[in-house]
């Protein structure tokens, strides 16, 4: 049986992900992770996560079926795991970051083959010591316990595992895992070695997805000190992505990206048929789960003739150049927007929220990759007077971006009291709503600022973004 229990007393009315830390064969939810958990309590970044530890029964007793109750097998440790999740005390929680050690990994990796709808709510899977290709040793004893059993190297457990997983979740079958994936070994772990940890991850298959650290199959989970390799390598995997908005964030970033992957799963399949709206949505889905070569794809192949599906099309684009600097990103993303703008200026009704949105690129991309102040300047003249002909039938959703874009053309002007005054009250709109929305404006603004090298400008607007931050 598997017994919720809430570590430590964080339970806010408005936490809305929870970090659930899972022991492994013979451990104890209560002692298994000795520190762990405190070290993650303790992080300012991780103050909206609830934490909890889940425990089953293990021992080291020899089951005989008959006689006495025998531990549960790994299916019925999943199920049981699947029930708490759906309808017990972690029902409630929009984004779940799962912790395994040892054979929890195992009982882990099955429920979330087993259950999409916990599936879809996971933001993160860390797996420490987990025997996922199984074990040579418990193939020896398997006959003693049914855990055992299903660690068995040779047992149909893992085998069935192994195939099912990969063929969810693999690269190599056109698959992508929908949650952050940590499989973690230990550099002295006999118990597990490396084949049996990380062998069935390989990098070509799961990118980015394989981690050693100091210690042997107990030490990695039992740290010294908040330094230790293994509570850093989960701090930093889940601040690491909301991290530019303010490792606040974390929470609120972990919910995006399962609502993201949501959108994502329901749209992609029928992406033919999609309208302009749903092809919009689509592209910020897949980018929003770590995709944006697929959003590319997509809306080159079937949005090039909508100026909403465009914008979005050479935005991607943009940060692509912004990661690799490669020239044809650049060109791209400067066609794609002045085509769109084109576009929303044309007929008897143009559309001026859409021509802001384009002409402000065009003239971040004058200074960026023209350098050229001037042509930029005269941009950014043009981007002012489509928002003051935007502003006079302005929808409510639109106005954040609207002063956000005045603000960003005021500061390619030189009109800091201006750019200031907007941003303020565009981030005082988005702030504590969406951290993805504050972070765009302040990175655009960041970028700017830096392009026309003024440092008091860098610091003002570390202050309305980021207050009490010192800025790197």
């Amino acid at each position: 049986m598997i017994n919720s229990q809430l570590i430590y007393k964080r339970m806010g009315r408005d936490a809305e992900a929870a970090i659930v830390f899972v022991h492994g064969f013979t451990g104890v939810a209560e002692t298994t992770w000795d520190k762990f958990p405190d070290f993650l309590a303790d992080t300012p970044g991780l103050a909206d996560w609830d934490i909890y530890t889940l425990g089953y029964d293990s021992h080291l007793k020899i089951d005989i079926p008959g006689l006495w109750a025998a531990d549960p097998d790994l299916r019925k440790v999943a199920y049981k795991m699947k029930t708490d999740a759906g309808v017990g005390q972690l029902g409630r929680y929009r984004s779940l970051c799962l912790i395994a050690h040892s054979m929890g990994g195992l009982a882990v990796q099955r429920v979330l083959l087993d259950d999409p709808k916990l599936r879809a709510r996971v933001s993160h899977v860390f797996l420490f010591g987990t025997p996922s290709g199984g074990l040579a040793k418990a193939s020896l004893m398997q006959f003693l316990k049914p855990q055992l059993r299903d660690m068995a190297r040779d047992g149909q457990f893992i085998k069935t595992l192994r195939g099912e997983w990969d063929a969810t979740f693999s690269r190599q079958n056109q698959k992508q895992l929908p949650f952050k994936f940590f499989a973690v070994g230990g550099e002295r772990d006999e118990f597990v070695p490396f084949e049996s940890s990380l062998g069935p991850f390989p990098e070509e298959a799961y990118p980015e997805s394989r981690f050693v650290v100091p210690g042997h199959h107990l030490q990695i989970v039992k740290p010294a000190s908040a330094e230790s390799p293994s509570v850093q390598l989960v701090i930093k995997g889940l601040i690491g992505d909301a991290a530019p908005a303010g490792p606040w964030n974390a929470a609120r970033v972990a919910v995006e990206s399962r609502e993201f992957q949501r959108a994502a799963e329901q749209l992609e399949p029928n992406q033919e048929k999609l309208d302009e709206s749903g092809l919009v949505q689509l592209a910020l889905a897949l980018e929003g789960v770590g995709r944006p070569s697929d959003a590319i794809q997509v809306l080159t192949e079937h949005g090039r003739s909508r100026t909403d599906a465009m914008g979005v099309l050479a935005g991607r684009l943009k940060r692509q150049w912004l990661l690799t600097r490669h020239e044809e990103d650049a060109e791209g993303a400067c066609r794609y927007y002045e085509e769109a703008l084109h576009l929303a200026l044309a007929g008897p009704k143009p559309n001026y929220v859409q021509a802001y949105y384009h002409g402000i690129n065009l003239a971040f991309f004058a200074l960026a990759y023209g350098e050229n102040l001037e042509v930029a300047s005269v941009r950014a003249n043009e981007v002012r007077e489509y928002c003051r002909k935007a502003e006079v039938n302005e929808l409510a959703k639109d106005r954040k971006w609207r002063l956000a874009t005045e603000a960003e053309a005021a500061l390619i002007l030189g009109d800091t009291a201006t750019a200031y005054q907007c941003y303020r009250e565009a981030a005082d709109r988005v702030r504590g709503a969406s951290p993805r929305e504050l972070e765009s404006m302040y990175q655009q603004a960041a970028y700017i600022s830096r392009l026309v090298e003024d440092g008091a400008v860098q610091h003002e607007l570390s202050e309305i973004f980021r207050p009490g931050e010192a800025i790197s």
